[in-house]
């Protein structure tokens, strides 16, 4: 058995999988979103998620709380309540996601 690569990730040029590891347990994506904009509408799913902020300003909902975060800032939200990102900056908004399942 060996690893697998994949370069079909959002936002990862190459993303290697060891052996013995299970790519649907946990996932990471880069994103970047123009300022006012949003990836995908606020949603829920199973499992948690991070949000890190590489640069610029995000507003994270969770539920009916609402979190601001910037460079170098993350936040871990339950994915069964609703929640998303958006950009309330001037700049681009570029961070990652990592879901845990």
């Amino acid at each position: 058995m060996s690893e697998e690569i994949r370069t079909d990730i959002k936002g990862i040029d190459r993303f290697v999988f060891e052996e013995g590891t299970d790519p649907e347990r946990l996932h990471l994506h880069i994103s970047e979103v123009d300022p006012g904009k949003r990836a995908h509408p606020p949603h829920t799913h199973e499992g948690l998620e991070i949000f890190y902020v590489f640069s610029g300003k995000g507003e994270v909902l969770f539920g009916d709380k609402k979190h601001i975060i910037s460079d170098n800032q993350a936040i871990q939200v339950d994915c069964r309540v609703l929640h998303g990102i958006r950009n309330v900056g001037e700049i681009k908004l570029k961070y990652a996601v990592i879901i845990a399942q």
